[in-house]
């Protein structure tokens, strides 16, 4: 993975503002979890989250962001006029990034200065009606903040859970079926709980599901349950016993009794 491709993104922005699924946050908090370059970049961006929120004391009033908006409008509008009338046969329009909605407010006089291309002013005017709703509902803003404040919060707590002294970490490698397929295993050695972290497994076919197995010396492997893909971390059956590895085979929809060998996608020793 390309750290610095990742961080330059938008991603992590987009993580701070609230406007990820909670699947796609939780993608990001596992990067975070892999990387120390991107965590160390979200807690900046959260940091400059923090120090705006203190800074700024209200949203500008309603007549200064009409005007402002008034200005813009009336100024594309002209220079897209102009572009139509070049003779140069390439006319190239310089993309810029969209805006976080938390930091729109801060920015809407830079803008006036900078000036958005028009393949934007579309946007743009979709930004004027959801600062109409953040002026009704200014709370939006704290809210967010709060709601990150509490999942980065929630966060801290399961990687502490996962990093206890407890648990014994079984990374699972791909096999030859997909060698780029990986996921982990914690097993706690006092309540025999079984967490699995499904890190990078390929959609399966319609009809299947992935099934995680205990392996021990002499034995049948033992169904330690199924479990969702899209998932990054599922509790899954308790395992007692002199377990050797853990693997994860694909299975028709609701498991097997019995484990599929030549369908094995990843497998970690203990």
């Amino acid at each position: 993975m390309n750290v610095k491709e990742y961080i330059e993104s938008g991603i992590l922005e987009k993580y701070v503002a609230g406007e990820l699924s909670e699947q796609e946050m939780l993608e990001v908090e596992r990067v975070a979890m892999q990387y120390p370059e991107v965590k160390a970049e979200l807690e900046e961006l959260q940091e400059a989250l923090r120090v705006y929120a203190k800074a700024s004391d209200k949203t500008p009033s309603k007549d200064i962001l009409e005007k402002s908006l008034l200005g813009i409008e009336k100024g594309e509008e002209e220079r897209f006029m102009a572009v139509l009338n070049e003779s140069d046969d390439e006319v190239k329009i310089k993309r810029v990034n969209v805006i976080p909605v938390w930091s729109i407010a801060a920015t809407i006089l830079l803008v006036i200065s900078l000036g958005f291309n028009y393949i934007f002013y579309s946007q743009f005017k979709q930004t004027k009606e959801r600062l109409a709703l953040l002026e009704q509902n200014n709370s939006v803003l704290a809210e967010k903040a709060s709601n990150t404040e509490q999942e980065l919060a929630y966060a801290e707590l399961r990687v502490a859970h996962f990093m206890s002294e407890d648990n014994i970490h079984v990374r699972m490698d791909g096999l030859e079926i997909s060698p780029e397929s990986f996921a982990n295993v914690f097993w706690n050695k006092k309540s025999n709980a079984v967490f699995i972290s499904v890190d990078q497994l390929p959609e399966p076919p319609h009809g299947h599901q992935y099934q995680l197995w205990a392996i021990k010396d002499g034995q049948a492997p033992i169904d330690a349950g199924i479990f969702d893909h899209n998932q990054l971390v599922q509790e899954l059956k308790v395992i007692k016993g002199d377990v050797r590895a853990f693997a994860v085979t694909l299975e028709k929809e609701g498991g097997s009794p019995i484990a599929t060998v030549d369908k094995t996608y990843v497998k970690g020793f203990i």
